[in-house]
């Protein structure tokens, strides 16, 4: 009796086996559904990718404007004028009266030069301005820095040049002008790449390390020239004056109305083509640490 019940016990414990398989229908639907599963992660990865390229083009195009505003922030904020260094009561020289006795100078050490002195060291261009410096005022020989500014450019004594070798000819001031050139080639990209880009601008940094020469001659080493922005399709500079609310188009610290003054700030407005025919529209401003408000009324 327990040996019937245990052969019938192990008789129903074995599976039933069945010789039919999947259907035709079955198969069909597992082999859509993983053809889905396939297509589905393949544009998943796909997306990621072109998502991935985006950020980077986007990431370093908003890198390389950063950088370039932080080039254009460090020159203006460091605009250098020797004339800030003079005396409240400093009296300026006149080059007209060449009998006139110059007048004494706050320095024991500084050797006081006459209006016939200067003017003959200098070949006659002492009471000139040049583009970067205003005439002598002082008769140690100091100029006045000249500030000019365009709706397209502007230029300035600064002292933001970093001095890297000691033995090298140079020192901390440079004469710098920011202007804008057409669209220089780009050898890294295709002819189809630069032809579409050749209606753009470009703005330019040029960087003269001998301050103090009044001209600036032609050929020479020390003048380099870098490119801060490219793709630009619109730029205008402006210029703030203290206590007014309006800028004005055009600057020169050399002229009637500015006679002497440095504008408190720079505007720049611009309009640039990025990546995947994506444009850049900022207004920024840029302000200069100068002393405008403590300068002396003699100039």
């Amino acid at each position: 009796m327990n040996s019937t019940l245990v052969k019938l016990l192990k008789a129903r414990a074995r599976p039933i086996l069945s010789d039919q398989g999947f259907t035709l229908v079955e198969v069909l639907i597992a082999l859509f559904i993983l053809v889905l599963i396939g297509v589905t992660t393949s544009k998943a990865v796909v997306d990621a990718a072109k998502l991935r390229e985006v950020l980077r083009d986007e990431t370093e195009f908003a890198s390389e404007f950063r950088t370039s505003v932080a080039f254009i922030e460090r020159d203006l904020d460091q605009v250098f004028n020797p004339r800030w260094y003079l005396p409240a009561n400093f009296k300026p020289i006149d080059p007209y009266n060449n009998n006139a006795t110059p007048p004494s100078t706050t320095n024991p050490n500084m050797k006081v030069l006459t209006v016939d002195e200067i003017s003959r060291r200098t070949r006659g261009a002492a009471f000139q301005p040049s583009d970067y410096w205003g005439p002598v005022i002082d008769p140690s020989g100091i100029r006045a820095s000249r500030f000019k500014g365009k709706s397209d450019s502007f230029s300035f004594v600064s002292a933001s040049h970093q001095r890297i070798y000691q033995q090298k000819r140079e020192s901390i001031y440079a004469k710098v002008k920011y202007e804008l050139i057409k669209q220089p080639r780009n050898s890294n990209l295709s002819d189809e790449q630069n032809a579409r880009v050749a209606d753009l601008q470009a703005l330019v940094k040029r960087e003269n390390t001998h301050a103090f020469e009044v001209e600036d001659p032609k050929d020479v080493g020390y003048i380099n020239t870098y490119v801060i922005l490219n793709n630009i399709k619109k730029i205008k500079f402006s210029y703030y004056k203290k206590d007014e609310k309006d800028p004005v188009k055009e600057w020169d610290s050399e002229s009637t109305e500015q006679k002497g003054i440095f504008p408190i700030a720079v505007e720049m407005e611009v309009s640039i083509s990025g990546p995947k025919e994506r444009n850049l529209e900022e207004k920024l401003l840029f302000f200069l640490e100068t002393p405008n408000d403590l300068l002396p009324k003699t100039y």
